[in-house]
């Protein structure tokens, strides 16, 4: 009797443990499954930063000894980049970018973007702005109607603004300032 105890009992107990697995890629109902909270997720609105940002971010500055991050401050063409569009009085997209030292890769970059519903600043300001342009190419050739459509294909906005007003410093010196107003 004791044998046949065993023999069920046994196999009865590995198989409770592998149904109280915590594994979820074996769960079949996803829908009980615990998700971690996601740390970039915010319902205050207010400025989010990555544990990367955090320590070196105050209020869009950046101080930094990162290699990586100096090696993409060095690509990045502009020296200061201020892009400040607006839909409505409550509706602006406002891009601030300001090289302070490019050997320490120290600068200043904030997204204020009520159009998408975001803001960021420090290194994700300046990692977003980094993406942003890699399609945009503003020298002093540039008109004031081809940077216009660059930026707002680029930046994924509408056209139906009531003022747009660029302005840029490239690190070869050239200067440009564009203006409109519907």
């Amino acid at each position: 009797m004791k044998k046949w105890i065993y023999s069920i009992s046994i196999p009865l107990f590995a198989f409770g443990l592998a149904a109280c697995s915590d594994d979820p890629s074996i769960d079949n109902h996803p829908k009980e499954q615990m998700v971690a909270p996601d740390e970039k997720h915010n319902d205050n609105n207010e400025l989010i930063q990555t544990s990367d940002s955090a320590d070196k971010s105050d209020g869009g500055n950046v101080n930094n000894n990162n290699p990586d991050d100096q090696e993409f401050v060095e690509q990045f063409p502009y020296k200061d980049f201020d892009l400040d569009i607006e839909y409505s009085p409550d509706m602006e997209y406002d891009f601030v970018y300001e090289l302070k030292d490019e050997e320490k890769a120290e600068y200043r970059a904030i997204l204020k973007d009520s159009v998408h519903d975001k803001k960021l600043e420090g290194v994700e300001a300046f990692q977003t702005l980094y993406t942003l342009l890699q399609d945009v190419q503003l020298d002093e050739n540039t008109s004031k109607e081809d940077a216009i459509r660059q930026i707002l294909e680029s930046f994924q906005l509408d056209d139906d603004y009531t003022s747009f007003e660029l302005e840029y410093t490239l690190k070869d010196g050239t200067e440009a300032e564009f203006e409109d107003k519907k």
